[in-house]
């Protein structure tokens, strides 16, 4: 009777181990059915992880590259002005007057160093014919980066040594916005200002006025101190200044 008793009981304990070993098996298959899943969701959030770091490298870079650091004003009669970045590449080129939009829309300098954009307004056909006729070339370079902006000025002395009616010149950032907001370049907002001292003139007149008549006419209103002498002679002299409250003439 006994053995019959505890033969009973091992079966028992037989069927509690079955058990057992059964949800061992079921939680084994269930593990390895939820690896490949949690592998996958580990590679996802890997995934957009990567990407959202990527996009902001990439928005970052593209403000870096299309911020400008140095703008370079360039007036005989077009008015243009150049964007640099702290690349030194051209990222924009906006046309001041009607002779300016003209020439922005024919020029094809994004993206070029600075130097081979100067270069080819200089030498585009308009530009070129100007400066045969005896226009005046002025070129001011806006300085936001010091560094930069002094050696774009260097180059603009260097390759205006030839020309005779042509000054380049320096300025710092502050009036660039103000210039602007009266649809000047700055070079001719910087003679607008002089101007203004004397007669009642505004920026529209004065954005259509070749740089020649402009300076002819502040000669006419001012004795104190040679244009060239501040401006520099047309052969690599230059300085810096804003020209507010200056008097000039030839």
């Amino acid at each position: 009777m006994e053995h019959k008793i505890k033969d009973a009981f091992q079966g028992i304990k037989a069927e509690d181990e079955l058990k057992a070993q059964t949800k061992a098996f079921v939680y084994e298959e269930m593990a390895k059915k939820s690896r490949p899943r949690r592998f996958f969701q580990r590679k996802l959030v890997y995934a957009l992880s990567l990407s959202f770091i990527l996009l902001l490298a990439v928005a970052g870079g593209h403000h870096l590259y299309f911020t400008p650091t140095a703008i370079i004003s360039m007036d005989i009669n077009p008015s243009i002005e150049l964007d640099v970045n702290r690349f030194n590449k051209v990222i924009g080129v906006t046309g001041y007057n009607d002779d300016g939009v003209d020439l922005a829309q024919s020029l094809d300098v994004l993206y070029l160093n600075y130097d081979q954009a100067i270069d080819e307004v200089i030498q585009s056909e308009k530009v070129a014919e100007c400066l045969a006729n005896n226009e005046f070339l002025s070129i001011a370079v806006v300085q936001m980066d010091e560094e930069q902006g002094e050696a774009i000025l260097q180059y603009v002395s260097s390759c205006t040594t030839n020309h005779a009616n042509a000054h380049c010149y320096g300025v710092n950032a502050e009036d660039v916005a103000e210039a602007h907001s009266h649809g000047l370049s700055y070079g001719k907002y910087n003679v607008y200002l002089q101007l203004s001292e004397y007669l009642d003139i505004n920026p529209e007149d004065v954005a259509e006025m070749t740089m020649r008549e402009l300076r002819d006419l502040l000669t006419q209103y001012t004795t104190e101190i040679p244009l060239e002498q501040h401006y520099g002679n047309g052969h690599g002299q230059h300085g810096n200044h804003t020209g507010q409250g200056k008097k000039y003439t030839q």
